[in-house]
């Protein structure tokens, strides 16, 4: 077969060298394509044929056959048998569905359908009718046209009588949506209405409020106007029955455009409740009823009088008022109850008496009762005049004035809006820097002050100032803040490297190291000025910081964790405690003389695994 297709091949070669082209290229290409399946298939074949063989020659071939044929025709079986089950529960399902919702929707479909045929079928009929009427003439040519007009009225009345109840069914749709629309209108023009509370005093109308705030208020007003009036009658001696001062206004809800306010209404209240009802100009001070006059005017222009030398129309920064609050109300109230305009003036007039300041001991002078009393010795005199110097000793005990009596009620208060400019106070920010020698301090960036307006209420009384409140603050330059580098940088041989870290030079300001550790001396002695900062040596926790009474005054031990171990001695003050962490580099005090010392230095001591090390090994330069 091999050979057969290998002469095929070289028969197409020769075919194609004789056609030449692209057609030969092509035919080329074919040959080898059929070829290379034809190939692939015989492979195919032949591994599907030793499968075969070889399942076939297992022991058993055939009981595994029959059982993984009968596991295949079950679970097949299993599937079909589910399908149509699944098949049968949607078809009954969905017959269900379909005859509930035929069941709903049909009653909706046979109303709509009636629904129309009512609403329609008269038009329908008397379109028809119209028609006939109109064709009379063409049936009918040989009657006159007052035939004709009688033959339409019978059959326009015929048509009447008949269809009447197709008319009666259209109104029994039309009647209830008009009267819907009609209802709907209704609520929609009551909504629109402005709903007002009618007051009413037994049973008569006096007015509308807006709420029932303003309805309370207006009621507590007429209370304290009742509450004035019985005062001024009991003071009189005129005997009152309580029912006569029983007055309770209600309210009810109603729709109106008009509106009191809540004076307005309690002087309706008050006319619709009594016939001893007059005008006149109430009195309150600090929200309490405290008078009632007629001469409302002339008050006003008396309050006004006692102002007007501390007010400045030009001045829109100055506010003038009583340092009490004194309204007048003009309204209606009992006339039992006004108040003779003279006794109004002189209660308001009624004088307290002035500060006052007493002599604490023998022998204080009259310029130091002045101090103290927070006067000057010329108005301490002139409110005394038996004094004479301001040497002069005074009597323990004795009392001074030291301000006018004033009509408290009448006392003026001044208000003034000031506005001054301040600086604001820069602030100085410092952070570490490498680029300067340990200690330095270097000014980077110059501080400037800035600038705010601030804007404030001055409340005077009688002269002294009593308060004064911020109302803003306006920010007119903001400052530029000091920024300052402390150097961090240490000089050659300040650094060491020891084992596993590094070691700094505890003073980096020292002036000199008067001497080593020795046979007689632990460590070494490095002199600096008193307040030298003694910085941590290597990163670690502080053993102990304090007082140390074995000699070494002011000290810090510092264990760093590696079996290192430093000390320094002598200081004038601890920066650190006992249990903190530090790092290397930071401040833990500074240099002093204290313990057994002589002379401001630090006393350095070193510890690797608890023996002494010279610290001269790792700073043999310093």
């Amino acid at each position: 077969m091999k050979s057969h297709i290998d002469e095929t091949s070289k028969n197409s070669s020769k075919r194609r060298a004789k056609r030449g082209g692209v057609s030969a290229w092509l035919d080329e290409r074919r040959v080898k394509s059929t070829v290379r399946r034809w190939r692939r298939r015989q492979r195919s074949d032949a591994r599907r044929s030793k499968a075969w063989q070889a399942l076939r020659q297992m022991p058993h071939a055939g009981v595994i056959g029959d059982a993984l044929y009968m596991v295949g025709f079950w679970v097949e079986y299993a599937a079909v048998c589910t399908g149509r089950t699944l098949i049968r529960t949607a078809t009954a399902v969905l017959s269900h569905v379909g005859a509930l919702l035929f069941l709903i929707l049909r009653p909706l479909g046979v109303g709509l359908v009636t629904f129309l045929e009512d609403l329609l079928q008269p038009f329908v009929r008397l379109y028809s009718g119209v028609r006939h009427i109109r064709a009379l003439p063409e049936q009918h040519p040989e009657e006159t046209s007052r035939q004709l007009r009688a033959e339409k009225f019978r059959y326009f009345t015929r048509g009447a009588k008949l269809y009447l109840p197709l008319v009666w069914n259209v109104f029994t749709y039309v009647l209830p949506a008009a009267a819907l629309v009609a209802l709907v209108l209704v609520v929609r023009s009551q909504l629109n209405e402005t709903y007002r509370l009618e007051v009413r005093v037994n049973g008569e109308m006096v007015g509308f409020v807006e709420s029932e705030q303003v309805f309370d208020n207006a009621r507590d007003d007429v209370q304290s106007r009742i509450n004035s009036a019985l005062e001024a009658m009991q003071a009189a001696g005129v005997e009152v029955e309580d029912a006569q001062w029983d007055i309770t206004p209600t309210y009810t809800l109603a729709a109106s455009d008009e509106v009191m306010t809540e004076s307005e209404v309690a002087d309706a209240i008050l006319r619709a409740s009594s016939d001893e009802i007059g005008d006149g100009t109430a009195v309150y001070i600090d929200g309490e009823l405290r008078f009632v006059t007629t001469e409302g005017d002339h008050l006003r222009a008396y309050l006004d009088a006692i102002k007007q030398p501390y007010e400045d129309a030009f001045d829109a920064n100055r506010r003038v008022s009583f340092v009490h609050d004194i309204q007048l109300v003009d309204g209606v109230y009992f006339l039992s109850s006004i108040v003779p305009y003279d006794t109004v003036i002189s209660t308001l007039n009624q004088q307290t008496p002035g500060a006052s300041y007493t002599v604490p001991e023998e022998g204080q002078t009259a310029q130091e009762a002045a101090d103290a009393a927070g006067v000057s010795f010329s108005t301490l005199q002139a409110l005394n005049p038996d004094l004479q110097s301001a040497e002069e000793e005074l009597t323990g005990g004795s009392t001074l004035v030291t301000a006018n009596p004033t009509a408290e009620l009448l006392q003026v208060k001044v208000v003034e809006r000031q506005s001054i400019i301040e600086d604001v106070q820069y602030e100085t920010e410092e952070f570490d820097s490498d680029e300067y020698d340990f200690g330095d301090r270097v000014v980077v960036q110059e501080g400037q002050l800035g600038q705010q307006e601030v804007v404030s209420d001055v409340t005077t009384i009688g002269g002294q100032v009593t308060d004064v409140t911020i109302v803003e603050i306006n920010v007119i330059q903001q400052p530029v803040n000091e920024r300052v580098a402390v150097g961090t940088r240490l000089a050659s041989g300040m650094v060491a490297q020891v084992g596993s870290g590094t070691f700094y030079w505890p003073v980096p300001q020292y002036r000199y190291v008067s001497r080593w550790m020795s046979a007689g001396h632990k460590g070494c002695d490095i002199i600096a000025p008193a307040g030298t900062p003694i910085i941590a040596s290597d990163n670690g926790v502080v053993q102990a910081a304090g007082w140390n009474n074995g000699g070494y005054g002011n000290y810090v031990v510092i264990d760093h964790g590696n079996g290192w171990r430093t000390l320094y001695g002598h200081m004038l003050q601890v920066a650190v405690q006992s249990g903190q962490a530090v790092e290397a580099g930071q401040v833990i005090g500074y240099v002093g003389n204290t313990g057994d010392s002589y002379g401001n230095h630090c006393h350095f001591e070193m510890y690797y695994n608890n023996s002494l090390v010279s610290a001269r090994e790792f700073f043999p330069n310093m």
